[in-house]
């Protein structure tokens, strides 16, 4: 197909376009869940349960899209009803397996381990698209993926090789591994989303079977372990991650991914320790060091290697 052909250069440069947006989603939904990372940890410190926290999240959340685009997704309910056999599957791995899965995580393991866990996601999610769909795994991805998890691990073990002596498998960490494998899934199983079903209509039905799929979670560890605190702190967590981490992250994230492609949703991903790092630097005061610069850079580099060729090829087919 000539390229002169102005159909083609139209079709060409709104490929692009997709992609390229589809790369500003992932990022700025890796900037709110490096939030809700911090925010996840410190529910330890309040003593609020992981089952209740993902609950109360998802129930706000899911309050907030259904008043916003609870009529678009009622107009789409026959292609919803069509499409049921992904979105129900895909709502309980994603709403309520890996939401309630990374929260038990980071209470039963340091920030720094749960982070260095996530840096094998673009690995799980290359592995499903191999193993899977046959997919081709280029020498360039593969550098990729080398640089990334380089640059993410060298600011999670903050520059101290050493470190990494110490970080035996604990029950934290086993957690932590099953929350990664489902956020590969995740982002896998998100290019089959039904094409005609409206991103924000898909968001307001998943929330709804997440808070059904969690409930009988929630309230067996409310009978057994603890109920949720209500108190000022649980109640600014709790909005803190429906507004910031599940209606606008969640939706970057899908959105974004059904744009770019799993696997490369997948590098993406290593942005998370970047963000988790900046953002303690930020708000917590932690100073600025060599290895937040230079692994922030090896990370953006692998981004750029695995997805720069993908980007300028889109529209070639």
């Amino acid at each position: 197909m000539s390229t002169s052909d102005p159909t083609a250069a139209g079709a060409d440069a709104a490929a692009r376009k997709r992609i390229l947006t589809g790369y500003l989603l992932l990022t700025l939904a890796l900037l709110m869940w490096a939030g809700n990372a911090v925010v996840g940890r410190s529910t330890a410190d309040a003593n609020i349960p992981p089952m209740a926290f993902t609950f109360w999240r998802w129930a706000t959340a899911f309050a907030i899209f259904a008043v916003l685009f609870g009529p678009r997704a009622w107009r789409q309910r026959q292609e919803i009803l069509a499409g049921w056999r992904f979105i129900i599957p895909f709502a309980v791995l994603s709403i309520a397996g890996f939401n309630a899965v990374f929260y038990v995580a980071l209470q039963k393991s340091t920030a720094l381990q749960v982070s260095l866990i996530q840096s094998i996601l673009p690995v799980l999610v290359l592995l499903l698209g191999l193993t899977i769909l046959r997919q081709r795994i280029s020498g360039r991805q593969w550098w990729g993926v080398v640089f990334s998890i380089a640059g993410a691990a060298l600011i999670v073990v903050r520059g101290d090789l050493d470190i990494l002596r110490t970080l035996a498998l604990g029950e934290g960490d086993i957690w932590a591994l099953v929350a990664v494998f489902l956020w590969a899934w995740q982002a896998f199983l998100m290019r089959w989303k039904p094409q005609n079903i409206d991103i924000m209509a898909f968001m307001t039905v998943i929330s709804f079977i997440g808070v059904v799929a969690i409930t009988p979670f929630y309230l067996w560890e409310t009978a057994t372990v603890a109920p949720m605190p209500v108190t000022r702190t649980s109640i600014l967590y709790v909005l803190y991650v429906a507004v910031m981490a599940s209606f606008i992250g969640t939706t970057c994230w899908n959105e974004g991914t059904f744009r770019a492609g799993g696997a490369q949703a997948g590098y993406f991903g290593n942005l998370f320790p970047v963000f988790a790092g900046a953002l303690a630097i930020l708000i917590l005061g932690e100073e600025l060091r060599w290895y937040h610069v230079a692994g922030a850079a090896s990370v953006l580099a692998g981004i750029w290697l695995a997805t720069a060729q993908h980007a300028r090829q889109a529209g070639k087919g």
